[in-house]
Order: C-alpha cells, then structure tokens, then sequence
C-alpha cells in the first residue's frame, strides 16, 4: 500500500469504512460497513477489500469493450464475486490513476447504485443504475466510527449508543442485551417470524458490524445494521435479506440504535404535515413482483429493550 498510496498522503489503510447518505444507504443495504484488506487485484495491482459479515468485495474493474469504436471502462464495483462485474454499487473515479479509493476526488467523481430500471431515450429496457453522489469511501478510524452498543436508561426509560470499549456504567445504565419486537398490525399477519426476543450475539467487529447484532435464540431471524453509524436497521432471516426496515438517515443522534418508539415521540401522528424520519416509524414489506416492492408502515410495531 505504502507503494501505492503514499503519494497522495495516508496511505496504511488495513481498514476501509464505505457508506451512503443517501437512497443507496437502503436501496443496498448490505454492500456497506466496515472492510478488510483482501489483496491486490492481480490484472490492476489495485487493492480490493473483503467485508465477511455480508460477503460483500470492494474491488477496482477495468474491461475493455467494443461499440463502433473501442473503450475502456474502468470503476470500483462492490459485489458478492471478486473481479466480476455483479454488484450493487459502481464508483466512477475522476481520475482512475489514484489507485486506492479513500483518496477518490468524489466532488468530480459519480457513484451508483443497482435499482428499478429506468426508460430513458438510448435503452427503452431502461437503466438500473441510479446516482448516489453520496457514497464514500474512508480509512477507518476508530474514534469517529467505533464499535458501540446500546444502553437503556432505566431513570427516563431513553436507549442511547454507547462506545463498546467504555464500560464506566451509571447504576441506572444497563446494556441492552436483549430486544423485544411486538407488533398489533399487519407485520403480526406478513412476517410474524419476525416478532418476538432477540439477544445481542458478541464478538461481531471482527466481521465488519459497529452496531450491535441481534438474532433470536434458534438464529430463524436477525436484527442488523450495515450502517458504520447504525441509522438503516433491518430484520430478517439472515443478514443480507430483509422484510423489516427502518430509515433513520435523516437522525441527529447518532450513533444509533433500532429502538421504537422513543418516548419523545409517543404524541406522534402520521397526520402531521411534517415529520423528521424517525418518526415515520418500522416498514414492512407488503408485496414483491418481480424486483418492483410495495413498502409500507406498522406504526404499532415496537422494538423495545428488555431490562
């Protein structure tokens, strides 16, 4: 790395962090987190990194093909297969000759993610890569993005994130090691696999989780974030599949947890006109055809801490 790095400044990046402010945060879930350094990718000599909680490479892809003229197309891919152009994020570098992607001009630079096919007047099959510009790319650094957890305050009944490696505790303070998600709506008819306790599984940093992972005691459904700041949650039977979501992109807490509902917002009506994201509350996938998903919320869904 120091060979190829170290001219554009911090260069002993073991650890890479790769994260999305925007719909791709959502849209693909599973493609970002904490990475490893996997190796040099033999064709470029281009580093590429490995994620082992979702099996997810970040990897740098240059194909040549040919329309009425040769070209060249050259990207950073994150996908379930090293070197293969199947993925769900595609960065274009401004400049492909910067060779490790924390140091990618993204202000010049585009980043995409895999979607619903779009019409547009050259394809009429459409196109599914839509823009997120958001997307980044970072060294890892453990003070700005550490491993957390979440802690229950038994004095005003709030959860909050705290830092895994601090353990100074109030006698009040109580790690929330197991959850419980109940719900008198439509999730109780179209996932009830999905309710009932969860406890918090240990030593998950190594694979690439900062917030903490939860899974029910048989491992038949998972409560998880990919998110380096835990603001996308998700349940479902694994952790690269979901029918339970919350989107709390738009939080000022941060790092955070999958609590709901917070006791601030307990008087929360869905008549209001506006209303941040986190009170919009847990979706619930209704109905899938094809790729096209039909989202949709349970406002009596809670996912609690049990103390």
């Amino acid at each position: 790395l120091e060979k190829l790095c170290s001219d554009d400044g911090e260069w002993n990046c073991t650890r890479i962090v790769v994260y999305s402010n925007g719909p791709a945060a959502v849209k693909q879930a599973t493609r970002f987190g904490l990475f490893y350094l996997y190796g040099l990718t033999e064709e470029s000599g281009y580093p590429s990194f490995f994620r082992p909680a979702d099996g997810q490479y970040l990897f740098y892809l240059l194909e040549l093909g040919r329309w009425q003229y040769w070209h060249q197309y050259e990207r950073w891919v994150i996908g379930p297969i090293h070197g293969v152009a199947h993925g769900g994020i595609m960065i274009r570098p401004y400049n492909p000759a910067k060779r490790c992607p924390w140091h990618i001009k993204w202000f010049r630079s585009h980043s995409y993610y895999h979607d619903l096919s779009q019409e547009n007047l050259w394809n009429p099959k459409g196109n599914p890569w839509i823009v997120d510009d958001t997307i980044r790319v970072e060294c890892y650094d453990e003070e700005r993005w550490p491993e957390y957890e979440c802690v229950y305050n038994s004095i005003n009944g709030t959860t909050a994130a705290r830092n895994s490696n601090n353990t100074d505790r109030a006698e009040y303070e109580f790690s929330c090691d197991r959850i419980n998600v109940t719900s008198t709506a439509r999730v109780v008819e179209y996932h009830p696999d999905r309710l009932g306790e969860y406890v918090k599984l240990e030593g998950k940093h190594k694979e690439g989780y900062l917030a903490p992972l939860y899974a029910k005691e048989d491992m038949s459904s998972y409560l998880y974030s990919h998110d380096i700041l835990g603001r996308v949650w998700m349940m479902g039977s694994t952790t690269s599949t979901w029918s339970l979501r919350l989107n709390l992109l738009e939080s000022d807490t941060l790092p955070e947890c999958p609590i709901y509902p917070r006791p601030d917002l307990t008087d929360y009506s869905d008549e209001e006109e506006l209303a941040p994201m986190e009170k919009l509350g847990w979706e619930y996938l209704q109905s899938k055809r094809g790729e096209h998903e039909v989202w949709l919320k349970d406002y009596t869904l809670t996912v609690q801490c049990i103390h």
